[in-house]
């Protein structure tokens, strides 16, 4: 689920893209190579959920807009915050 919208996600073999996010389809295609190791897996994952947020929310369909920078920045920059400071999820 992702912003109460229920996501596919398929596995495909496709060595020359980890990852594809159709948010016509609600669809995210992950690459069966990214399945040998859990960090590609799941940064992969994380990568082609954001893509799907911003596009969800609107954001992707600005008029200028480059969303690969928005994605990597929230990839490079969030994320890791988050992962690092999962200790305070649920703390008020």
């Amino acid at each position: 689920m992702v912003l109460d919208h229920k996501i596919k996600i398929e596995y495909v073999k496709d060595p020359d893209n980890w990852g594809e996010c159709d948010s016509d389809k609600m669809i995210i295609k992950l690459s069966t190579d990214c399945l040998k190791d859990p960090r590609i897996h799941s940064t992969t994952l994380m990568h082609e959920v954001t893509h799907m947020i911003l596009r969800l929310s609107g954001v992707a369909f600005m008029e200028e807009n480059d969303e690969e920078a928005y994605v990597r920045c929230i990839e490079n920059l969030v994320i890791p915050w988050m992962l690092k400071n999962q200790h305070l999820v649920g703390q008020n």
